[in-house]
């Protein structure tokens, strides 16, 4: 008996040190962490960019139409304010070229100028005449245009050409394309849409009607026109804006440095632990395996003393050491059962796929559930072909998946209760189905049920461990199968096992 002690613990030495000699752990789960913290730190950016490029847009596109509303009704009232200046009649005499030079003309383009010299960044301003044709008006006067026939570099680029010519009464001016000109301004103040930038800077035109006071209802025939420079306020736009665009950077670098640098410590956190994790399932299966030598070593003893292999023994005595061998039985089983959560959990699960009978093998299951079935009264009802093939499979980890599932079953079913087994074999795949009247899993614990430690909330005062399940679905996933569940609480559960042999 020795002998088959040394030989026993032998062979679980060596498969263990296998087992921790092995440092490669399958870090797939951290690394999928460390993904998902990428993928977190990655959206935080996007998102982070994104706001401070909608709000720099927001803010800059206020405050221009906050400037712009504000030099608009400026630029209405000081047109507004400058019609009231010139007379119907007056203008009425301006006709085309013959009237430069006439007292009407000279005392209109007087005006003009004395408005752009009261009224601070006037560049210029001008008159307009109505036309039959709505897209053209004719030049009445121009502060400019004094003496139209001077050579002046108006432009002020060095050299006088058809750019520097000044205008003409009667001139023709195409307004097809302002259509403030055409439609808005000889019925009400009005200011251009768009900005005009050229050499001299921004500018923005307004207009105002010019009104005959006995005919105040009516279209005017006349509108002065004043071009505003506006450069200095557009440079007062970014003035203030370019603080604002500089902190939303800062703001944004601040919380790309703080999501990469949390993304670094999530990183760092995740392999701790894992590292954490792998010393924890090495322990396990240290602490397993030297659990299992002993406890072994007492069995054999047990067995041996029951045996008779040191003499005779009382009855009262045997019934104690039945009870001691039983204890000691399950004892083994828990500590295998560690022993395999921990080779699960580091990816050390081996495969050890032979050929078995499968008749053999349900005779084996149904030899161990049948006694505990009659134990507490319930019909344990078997669907098992006559003959089965043999099978390809790992016959430790199923026996303990399809033993397992049973004794679940009957433990959780209440005396008079059923249990189904039903088995087949169809295009070499084994199909088991486990079948209770059992007390059933709550829905809310339905998700976790397959997870390590887990017991359903219904459960928690019945004698479990919350491993078997953990392991049976990774002894039966390892061998390339699958295992489900089906349950409604309170009237029993189904558990569907398929397994290609």
């Amino acid at each position: 008996m020795d002998a088959k002690i040394n030989l026993h613990l032998g062979v679980r030495g060596i498969e263990f040190d296998k087992m921790v000699n092995s440092k490669q752990k399958d870090t797939a789960p951290a690394e999928k962490q460390v993904n998902n913290g990428k993928l977190t730190v990655t959206v935080i950016v996007a998102a982070s960019l994104i706001v401070t490029v909608g709000m720099t847009y927001v803010l800059y596109t206020t405050m221009q139409d906050v400037f712009r509303a504000g030099i608009d009704e400026r630029l209405k009232g000081l047109a507004g304010a400058a019609s009231v200046s010139f007379s119907t009649k007056e203008l009425d005499i301006i006709g085309h070229e013959e009237s430069v030079g006439t007292p009407a003309y000279e005392q209109s383009v007087i005006k003009l100028q004395h408005i752009r010299l009261q009224i601070p960044n006037i560049r210029f301003a001008y008159i307009f005449r109505q036309t039959d044709d709505p897209n053209t008006l004719e030049f009445v006067a121009d502060a400019d245009s004094l003496h139209p026939d001077q050579e002046v570099d108006l432009n002020k680029d060095g050299i006088i050409n058809d750019e520097d010519a000044l205008a003409y009464p009667g001139d023709p001016y195409d307004v097809s394309e302002i259509s403030e000109l055409r439609e808005i301004a000889f019925k009400s103040p009005a200011v251009d849409r768009e900005f005009v930038q050229d050499q001299w800077g921004i500018t923005l035109s307004g207009y105002a009607p010019i009104r005959d006071p006995n005919l105040p209802e009516k279209s005017a025939k006349y509108a002065i026109g004043l071009d505003l420079e506006i450069t200095q306020f557009w440079k007062m736009v970014q003035r203030i804006i370019i603080p604002f665009i500089g902190f939303s950077v800062f703001l944004f670098l601040v919380i790309v440095f703080l999501a990469f640098s949390l993304r670094n410590l999530w990183k760092r956190q995740v392999h701790q632990m894992a590292e954490l994790d792998r010393q924890k399932d090495e322990l396990i299966g240290i602490v397993s395996h030297q659990l299992a030598s002993p406890i072994s070593s007492v069995q054999w003893s047990l067995q041996g003393v029951l045996d008779g292999d040191f003499g005779p023994i009382s009855n009262e005595l045997k019934k104690h050491m039945e009870l001691d061998s039983k204890t000691t039985a399950n004892l083994l089983d828990l500590a295998k059962l560690l022993l395999d959560v921990s080779r699960i959990e580091l990816g050390r699960l081996k495969m050890n796929k032979q050929k078995h009978s499968l008749s053999e093998f349900f005779h084996e299951i149904i030899t161990v559930i049948e006694p505990k079935a009659k134990e507490k009264n319930i019909t344990f009802k078997r669907s098992i072909p006559a003959s089965l093939p043999e099978g390809m499979f790992d016959k430790r980890l199923t026996h303990m998946t399809i033993e397992n599932l049973l004794t679940n079953a009957v433990k959780y079913t209440p005396e008079k209760g059923k249990v189904e087994l039903t088995v087949s074999v169809r295009s070499s795949v084994l199909s088991c189905i486990v079948k209770d009247t059992g007390i059933g899993i709550p829905k809310k614990d339905q998700a976790e049920l397959f997870g390590k430690l887990f017991r359903a909330s219904n459960v928690q005062s019945i004698e479990g461990n919350g491993f078997g399940l953990y392991v049976a679905k990774g002894a039966i996933e390892q061998q390339g199968g699958s295992i489900r569940f089906e349950s409604e609480e309170g009237k029993g559960t189904a558990f569907f096992v398929e397994l290609p042999v």
